[in-house]
């Protein structure tokens, strides 16, 4: 047999090894994103077939009209602007924390990432009750700290803290996203594990040498650490981004008419303008405009790893 057959022969083996996820990928993700293209440029209302009708890019050219979507994508960005450096800072504190706790790191590494496959409706709901603002314990433990500090404070003449209100979290157009955020703190679990592969890849040995030359904690940490772990950076703050701008289950099951629309993020709106209003070309409008916005930010942030991204780390460990 030649060895031209013998490659072909492969190569027909490989193909239909591959043909599973090849149909998926045509089934599940490029067929529906070219319908939803396609539906993107028509008004239907899903209920009859009657009433498709063609449009173009009229969705399009409606959406600066548009004051939710505007809303919608102003609290998206507010949103993912508060919530991924905070994820950030938990992900990598946490991550140095297990870094240095010796042979009881894996043990810390599991307890720490264990409420991240926790996520849920159920955990959404439990959050709900810690951040309920007359019954939940969150605010009776801030109460009970104001009464604590009320006697001290009055004895020296600061007027105690009776009058100090307590934060109404989720029912409030100011607090309903930094609620968010704290409940999201819930879930750092998995960008701690991504930051920890990389500092125990980084090893010690650069971080001897730069305390051998007077380099402080600090300058330790600015200059060997964060270089050393950018990768990891890039992919925390890339998937970060792209999570947040597409957050849905924490909003849908939270919103509330005294938040004033203070959790309308995009896919919500996408939601609701295709299954309550049915306006589903107009909401696929809508998820091609956030694709969009995502692949601008994707693409503007790839581009400029060359800065500040680092691939040649020594390898090591503990």
């Amino acid at each position: 047999m030649s060895r031209s057959t013998k490659t072909g022969r492969l190569g027909q083996t490989g193909f239909w090894f591959v043909s599973p996820w090849l149909a998926g990928l045509l089934l599940l993700y490029v067929g529906p994103m070219f319908a939803a293209a396609l539906l993107s440029m028509t008004t239907w209302d899903g209920l009859s077939w009657s009433s498709l009708k063609w449009v173009g890019l009229g969705h399009f050219r409606s959406l600066p009209d548009d004051s939710y979507f505007i809303k919608a994508l102003t609290n998206s960005a507010v949103y993912t602007a508060m919530n991924v450096p905070v994820q950030l800072l938990g992900a990598l504190g946490l991550a140095l924390l297990v870094r240095q706790s010796g042979r009881w790191a894996g043990v810390w590494g599991a307890f720490y990432y264990v409420p991240h496959v926790l996520s849920g409706v159920a955990t959404i709901l439990i959050w709900w009750w810690l951040l309920n603002p007359q019954v939940g314990p969150i605010n009776r433990a801030i109460a009970t700290i104001y009464e604590g500090l009320n006697g001290p404070m009055a004895a020296v003449g600061l007027g105690g803290t009776e009058g100090w209100p307590l934060p109404p979290w989720l029912y409030s157009p100011t607090w309903a996203k930094p609620s968010l955020v704290m409940m999201n703190l819930w879930h750092v679990g998995g960008g701690m594990l991504i930051f920890l592969a990389a500092l125990l890849r980084g090893g010690d040995t650069v971080h001897e040498a730069a305390m051998l030359d007077g380099a402080g904690r600090l300058d330790r940490f600015l200059h060997v650490t964060l270089p050393q772990i950018s990768p990891a950076l890039l992919f925390n703050v890339v998937t970060g981004v792209v999570l947040s701008m597409q957050a849905f289950g924490p909003a849908y099951l939270l919103q509330n008419w005294q938040q004033r629309d203070g959790l309308l993020f995009c896919v919500l709106h996408i939601y609701r303008s295709a299954f309550e209003d049915h306006r589903l070309g107009y909401a696929a409008a809508l998820a091609w405009v956030l694709l969009g916005v995502l692949i601008l930010f994707t693409g503007t942030t790839v581009l400029t790893t060359r800065r500040w991204v680092h691939y040649d780390f020594e390898e090591g460990g503990l």
